[in-house]
């Protein structure tokens, strides 16, 4: 018994107590309402032992309902089966409202250990506060004000005393989290909701549906993955509204912070300028990438041959990234995901020899070296591995400064050719030896013209003066 709930209409504060009881920013926290759709799910320790917090969607029964709000509905009972406890979260400010009356008979249904939140309680006593919610019939009450931390406390007292908790382990986290990212409404959850085997995340033809970035964790023959669903990636021109920035931000940030990144293009409408913007800041973090073609079962024939010229065109700036096409909706092709991830990972656990690297080093100058610069030409010395991940390598010499960016380019690409670096974005660092003299002043040499004219404004000062 570890798992807490959080249940109650839109815009009460379930996702402000989440952050609290997480003490994280997982759920996004707005003035405006229904932001929270997924189940996002958290931890939080309590003398050494681990309780799972489950924020829920906001419940609206007072509009007509739309196919998304009943699936928000279907995962928040969902959240609330899973639940030993449930935190039920009203707003004092807005008193009780036939919403709230419909999710308490809802919940009741259940048979759970419930617990009402009055959230909201300012400048007032909390026998004040709980009058207008007497009607609802709960023993257990805790009023609370989460923006200003006023009965935090009280909220972990009751679950350290209702739940057993788990031992908190020592053991090192080895689950391997892939990022999955992708312009609105190109198949994210529906990708995840297939791998997994279960509806875990709401999945709707109407871009924007996911808001959170959700980490749902998974097993696969013995491997553990943290699967991360983000929010559809659109032009930074078209975000306006506020919430839609922190999302993105969410969505770049879960990138950053990801061991792998799974980018899935819409096969159907075709690779187009946003996804190749998409692709470049993927590899600005240095993190594997696959890219998924989602939807190639909706192709006929014909646009799956325009399709492929067009590939061919995107291959020659983008051709050592993998490419898979699938339908997440169908489940097709599915299994090459995590083949080709398997073997990416493995690839990413070798170390590379000092000497074999100069060894490439040597062969990629007799190949092709680098041009003069300002009458020198850079020396590249030799060449070391630095780390697994980014997987990187530092090249020493001198004036490596005025390194063209297009040598810099064609040494990236020699490296990952000749290393069998397929999908691995490479990070090359150059570092210029110290030179013993720099701190010398060189002499100005000066011709014959520079030192005639310096003695005849010379002369001109001196008679001047006269």
């Amino acid at each position: 018994m570890n798992n807490v709930a959080i249940v109650g209409r839109p815009n009460v504060g379930k996702s402000s107590l989440f952050n609290k009881l997480t003490n994280s920013k997982k759920a996004i926290v707005s003035e405006f309402e229904g932001l929270t759709r997924d189940r996002q799910v958290g931890k939080t320790v309590i003398n050494n032992l681990t309780y799972e917090i489950i924020d829920s969607g906001g419940l609206n029964f007072s509009k007509n309902n739309n196919a998304l709000d009943s699936q928000i509905l279907n995962q928040t009972n969902l959240a609330a089966d899973e639940a030993d406890l449930v935190l039920f979260v009203v707003d004092y400010k807005s008193g009780l409202l036939p919403d709230d009356q419909v999710i308490s008979k809802l919940l009741r249904k259940k048979d759970k250990d419930i617990c009402l939140v009055i959230n909201k309680v300012d400048g007032v006593s909390d026998e004040i506060a709980k009058l207008d919610f007497t009607k609802l019939g709960y023993q257990q009450v805790i009023c609370t004000s989460v923006s200003h931390n006023y009965g935090i406390d009280s909220i972990v007292e009751l679950i350290v005393h209702k739940l057993d908790g788990i031992p908190t382990s020592n053991e090192i986290n080895d689950y391997f989290k892939i990022a999955i990212l992708g312009k609105p409404n190109a198949g994210k959850s529906t990708l995840i909701n297939s791998l997994i085997g279960s509806d875990r995340l709401i999945a709707s033809d109407l871009p924007g549906t996911t808001i959170d970035s959700i980490e749902i964790e998974f097993e696969l023959n013995s491997d553990k993955y943290i699967l991360v669903d983000t929010a559809g990636i659109r032009r930074k021109g078209k975000v306006t509204v506020k919430e839609e920035k922190f999302a993105l931000l969410k969505s770049l940030e879960s990138a950053k912070n990801a061991n792998f990144i799974l980018l899935i293009i819409d096969s159907s409408v075709g690779i187009t300028s946003q996804d190749q913007s998409l692709i470049t800041e993927c590899l600005k973090s240095f993190k594997p990438l696959i890219l998924l073609f989602n939807k190639w079962d909706l192709l006929n024939q014909y646009e799956k041959e325009r399709f492929d010229s067009e590939l061919e065109k995107f291959n020659l700036n983008f051709g050592f990234i993998d490419n898979i096409k699938i339908s997440a909706e169908k489940k097709t092709n599915l299994s090459k995901i995590f083949k080709n991830i398997k073997a990416i990972r493995q690839h990413l656990s070798k170390e590379y020899k000092t000497s074999i690297l100069n060894k490439l080093l040597e062969d990629a100058l007799i190949n092709h070296p680098p041009s003069i610069s300002k009458g020198l030409r850079p020396k590249l010395k030799f060449m070391s591995f630095i780390s697994k991940s980014p997987l990187s390598f530092k090249i020493h010499g001198n004036h490596l400064e005025d390194l063209a960016p297009s040598y810099k380019r064609y040494l990236d690409n020699y490296f990952r050719k000749a290393l069998s670096l397929q999908s691995i974005p490479l990070k090359m660092i150059f570092e210029a030896s110290d030179n013993p003299y720099a701190h010398k002043a060189k002499k100005v040499s000066t011709g014959l013209v520079t030192r005639r004219k310096i003695k005849n404004q010379l002369r001109k000062k001196l008679s001047s003066k006269n």
